[in-house]
């Protein structure tokens, strides 16, 4: 029953891809690491978990594995699939330019926009302003997320970019940072320190709201963060934090 289903899905595919639902090509998609089972089921769960596409593919391969069916193969090919997702996306905007405080708010909003769950991201950004890399993570709870330090460290590594914004969203429509959220910044602070990289700014967007700046309203100085790095960096990119 399985064979003539999947070879009835491939021709769908091949014919009305682009009218099929999310679950029906992630059903596809898991073909390709669960050969003998029928998929549709786990396609569902991994939706209902996640709650989109964007969000599944953010995950790490230990998120996705507390999804019944998926073991560490399925696992591992969707999240490689998500890092070439990445690379696309990386690859489309290896020319966009963060020139001042407008344009890095320009970028995040139409990326967190509608987003019914909780997303944390990490913008490198090199010497010019150029943007290296937009990098998403999800913590697979609705109004959660956890900052993964580990992550973090290898992506500084990896990009060396001369600044970073830090920026996530409440999907509760309220702007405010929260206690978790003021450790995530010193966190993300001490890591950003830890790898030579100078923390811009640390935004929050809810839907509806202008977005909340750490660096715009002084909240790094409330949190006691040293900012005696903010002047080497405003002489170099005075737009970027919108000047002071």
């Amino acid at each position: 029953m399985h064979e003539g289903h999947r070879e009835r899905m491939w021709e769908r595919l091949y014919f009305h891809g682009d009218s099929m639902s999310d679950h029906e090509l992630l059903e596809i998609l898991l073909y390709y690491t669960i050969p003998r089972k029928n998929t549709n089921p786990t396609a569902h769960d991994l939706l209902d978990r996640f709650g989109s596409l964007e969000a599944l593919f953010s995950a790490p391969p230990e998120a996705l594995e507390k999804v019944a069916g998926i073991g560490k193969k399925s696992a591992e090919f969707i999240h490689l699939v998500g890092q070439m997702i990445e690379r696309v996306r990386t690859q489309e905007h290896a020319e966009r330019r963060i020139n001042c405080y407008a344009d890095i708010v320009d970028f995040a909003s139409g990326r967190f926009a509608g987003r019914e769950s909780e997303i944390l991201e990490f913008y490198c950004i090199g010497a010019g302003g150029k943007l290296l890399c937009a990098k998403s993570f999800d913590g697979g709870k609705q109004s959660s997320v956890s900052l993964h330090a580990r992550e973090l460290n290898l992506l500084l590594a990896s990009m060396h970019p001369f600044t970073l914004v830090a920026a996530h969203n409440h999907p509760s429509g309220v702007a405010e940072p929260s206690d978790e959220d003021d450790e995530a910044a010193e966190e993300i602070y001490r890591i950003c320190r830890l790898n030579g990289v100078l923390l811009s700014d640390c935004l929050i967007f809810a839907d509806g709201q202008a977005p909340y700046s750490y660096f715009l309203t002084g909240r790094f100085e409330y949190l006691g963060i040293d900012r005696s790095d903010k002047d080497q960096y405003i002489i170099k990119s005075k737009k970027l934090k919108g000047g002071s």
